[in-house]
């Protein structure tokens, strides 16, 4: 017993000593063996910076500061070459030999090719562990950072890495005997399931791969491949792929393929020319739904990034892909077709996409090809249908009755960070558009570029209400400039000759300045910007126009008034407009600056003089801080706030032509009204029924035709008796006319009631008018007191009239036996 314990105790002893030794001992002596033994067990080229250190106990040899080169004959870069801080080799216990048993990698930086070379030089031996931890690895332009990835001898694995801020596990294994294959992995982004049978000549199975894509995981994926544009097209949901595996010294097939998703489903086929390397994959979708929110929004910038890679000269494959049903923007494509063939590191394209209507397609059809480094795409874009625009831009939509068929082409360029679309043609009816869009992605900013000419455009047939919505200016990641020249267009039913402007797009603010419109009406130069900034609560917009001439037409203002007239052009009733008033609806989302100067101002069959117009929209409110023009009936000045439910304006009027603007043909001459008014309401009509506020007026030389008050008065005086002066106020009095040399007043407006208290003078007499005009019904009550002299007599005395009725044709009528009676106790008098 004795024996055993010191036998034990001096093999115990001679290990420790054997420690220590190892330990105190240089190693570097055997820094030349120990390289050339790496070398010949990674057919590489290695480089040891640090020392080495042994552990006998358990037996291992650290190896600090390590560079492998896999490529020996060609000089790389530091950060091409495999770097690690430490390297443990731990060979076996009974091994008289550096060959391990397992190898750790530990602070290990590295591309994807060495990677691969390392675990496939070990792993393919079946007699060696190898474990990566704390270590980078770089996938062209991100980065791997692996927490711990072991590879089994037994061929289990296992590991955690993080990409981004996003963490992955998985676990493995790979079995293989001589009748069977079973391969499965594990993973919260996808597992994979094969199970398989094999014999001499061919592997037969099953594949099951489910991708648990609910969050980040295939962007991911996309970045380390270098295909960022499968992050686009595979949805952000759990998709399940299956198919049966036939492989053989001939050919690889996978058949049966199904792709299934919530939004998607498909079927396919894959096979592959073992001999010639040539792979056809054929698959067609039966249901591909675009709009439940699980695709990726494009980042044009990223899919431009795809063009850094080349296609391998040595690919050598045919894609087909077919999808019917496609949901997209609440409407369903009819069809789509891509036919992708690579050959000598080039891709020929050609698409197809059906959209809904009468031959609505569009096709896409070039050539992907690389100059070694960098790849780039040119091709064809041929669009024909309905409604162009409403395709393009969906937030403007074409009227259904104004659709029409159009024919759009272009050349298109892509490369890495520039997207290209030139020589632009498109034909729309009448309507041709010529230009070209070029959008450059760099580090600092994104930009488009274009150019456009346009002739014959009727903008009326579109509706563009929801492109006046800002949000996505201020979403928009590009800066923009647009230069536009539009020929012989249509607004508002206003034919523009000629506009010119420049439309640029910078930090939030839009702005189309260098405006030229020119025409029969148009002589005005401007801009107009919309500025979208925290400092101001809402966008807002700006506009500054000054020239000679403009077409007020362009803008559709509400109908104030609706008149009936008869077969002789006589009118029978004239009403307030009940359409409800829209001014704020559209303006509801912008305050605005508006500033108009030009020297004529065309407003329906009216000409303003030396127009100047100066608002501000705040708030829902429109303050008009001057409206000022010279008509050749009148000179005009107001101020004032609208907003919704009420209105405000103080107004001066000089030398207001009455004929012109009331359109009463028995009234001509001037007038002039100053006062202050308000209302409120929805309409006009509510306008009227709720108007208040006083107005003074002062008219000179105002005529009235068919009404002949001075001849009625000289008459009157030498009448003898009632049917005489029954025949001078119902027939005579309507024969000639009767000019007003001065009329003053004032108006007291409340509740929709004008009262007007008046005095005014004739040839013949003077007199005074008190009235109440009931403005919703255009009622008129009146009653006139003529004052005159009679001969002989030294004081005045005065008759009656009274005019009532619709103002347009008011009934005059006289107290017959109180002018007799008047006149005869005058006369006796």
């Amino acid at each position: 017993m004795k024996l055993s314990l010191y036998a034990i105790s001096s093999i115990l002893f001679l290990l420790i000593l054997m420690h220590v030794a190892a330990t105190f001992k240089d190693w570097s002596g055997y820094r030349e063996y120990i390289v050339k033994e790496l070398e010949k067990m990674y057919d590489a080229k290695v480089h040891v910076g640090g020392k080495i250190e042994v552990s006998l106990i358990t037996p291992k040899l650290t190896i600090h500061n390590v560079y492998v080169q896999y490529n020996k004959n060609k000089e790389q870069k530091l950060s091409d070459l495999i770097s690690a801080k430490k390297i443990e080799i731990r060979p076996s216990l009974f091994s008289f030999s550096l060959q391990p048993k397992s190898i750790s990698f530990l602070g290990m930086k590295s591309n994807k090719e060495n990677l691969l070379n390392i675990i496939n030089t070990k792993a393919n031996d079946n007699i060696v562990d190898i474990l990566i931890k704390d270590s980078q690895i770089s996938f062209n332009a991100d980065t791997i950072n692996i927490k711990e990835v072991a590879i089994k001898k037994n061929k289990q694995f296992f590991g955690e890495v993080q990409i981004g801020d996003n963490n992955y596990d998985f676990s493995g294994k790979v079995n293989v005997t001589k009748n069977n294959v079973h391969i499965s992995v594990d993973s919260n982004f996808a597992n994979l399931l094969f199970k398989g049978n094999r014999n001499q000549e061919e592997l037969k199975g099953n594949l099951v791969l489910t991708i648990n894509n609910n969050s980040d995981s295939m962007s991911d994926l996309a970045k380390i491949i270098n295909l960022s544009f499968l992050s686009y097209v595979i949805p952000s949901e759990n998709i399940e792929i299956s198919s049966n595996i036939n492989l053989n010294e001939s050919e690889f097939t996978a058949t049966d393929l199904k792709i299934e998703s919530k939004s998607m489903q498909g079927t396919g086929i894959i096979q592959n020319d073992r001999k010639s390397d040539h792979t056809n994959i054929n698959i067609s979708f039966s249901k591909v739904d675009l709009k439940n929110g699980s695709h990726k929004t494009t980042d044009m910038k990223g899919l431009l990034e795809s063009f850094r890679e080349v296609v391998p000269k040595n690919l050598s494959l045919d894609f087909n892909m077919e999808a019917s049903n496609i949901q997209y923007q609440n409407r369903i494509l009819d069809k789509f077709h891509a036919t992708l063939k690579f050959a000598n590191g080039e891709i020929n394209v050609d698409t197809l996409l059906q959209f809904p209507g009468t031959n609505n397609i569009s096709r896409l059809s070039g050539r992907v090809s690389n100059n070694g480094n960098l790849s780039e795409f040119n091709g064809d874009i041929l669009i024909k249908g309905e409604s162009f625009i409403s395709h393009i831009l969906p937030s403007i939509k074409m009227q259904e009755r104004e659709k029409s068929q159009f024919t759009a082409s272009s050349k298109l360029y892509l490369a890495p960070r520039i997207l290209s679309l030139s020589d632009i043609r498109l034909l729309n009816n009448k309507e041709s558009w010529q230009g070209s869009i070029k959008v450059n992605h760099t580090k600092k900013h994104n930009m488009i570029d274009s150019k456009f000419s346009i002739h014959n455009i009727d903008i009326d047939k579109y509706d563009y209400s929801l492109f006046s919505k800002v949000q996505w200016l201020k979403n928009l990641k590009y800066d923009v400039n647009i230069r536009t020249s539009v020929k012989d267009s249509i607004f508002n039913g206003t034919k523009i000759e000629d506009l010119d402007f420049s439309l640029k797009i910078q930090e939030n603010k839009l702005v189309a300045d260098k405006i030229k419109l020119f025409g029969e009406d148009f002589d005005i130069t401007g801009s107009v910007k919309i500025l979208v900034d925290q400092k101001y609560t809402k966008p807002l917009l700006d506009v500054n126009l000054t020239g000679n001439k403009f077409n007020g037409n362009i803008f559709k203002l509400p109908k104030l008034l609706e008149v009936k007239r008869n077969s002789r052009n006589e009118i029978n009733q004239i009403q307030w407009s009940t359409k409800q008033l829209n001014f704020l609806d559209e303006k509801g989302d912008f305050d605005a600056n508006v500033q108009i100067k030009t020297t004529e101002f065309k407003i329906g069959q009216n000409v303003l003089k030396d127009f100047n117009l100066d608002t501000v929209i705040r708030n829902n409110t429109i303050t008009i801080k001057q409206i000022s023009y010279i008509l050749e009936h009148g000179q005009m000045f107001f101020q004032g706030y609208l907003k919704a439910g009420s209105t405000h304006t103080k107004f001066s009027i000089a030398n207001l032509d009455t004929k012109e603007v009331i359109g009463v043909n028995n009234i001509n001459g001037k007038i002039s009204l100053s006062g202050e008014i308000k209302t409120q309401g929805t309409s006009f009509d509510d306008w009227a029924s709720n108007l208040s506020g006083n107005v003074n007026f002062q008219a000179q030389k105002i005529e009235f035709t068919n009404v002949d008050f001075n001849s009625f008065i000289t008459k009157l005086l030498s009448s003898k008796n009632k049917p005489e002066i029954s025949k001078l106020a119902y027939v005579d009095i309507y024969n000639g006319s009767t000019l007003f040399e001065n009329i003053s007043g004032k108006v007291s407006i409340n509740s929709g009631v004008c009262s007007t208290s008046s005095q005014f003078s004739i040839d013949q007499a003077s007199g005074s008018i008190s009235s109440n005009l009931i403005l919703s019904k255009f009622s008129l009550t009146s009653i006139f007191r003529l004052f005159f002299i009679l001969p002989n007599h030294n004081s005045p005395l005065y008759i009656e009239a009274h005019l009532d009725g619709p103002i347009w044709c008011p009934k005059m009528s006289f107290d017959v036996d109180q002018i007799y009676n008047t006149l005869v106790s005058k006369k006796n008098s």
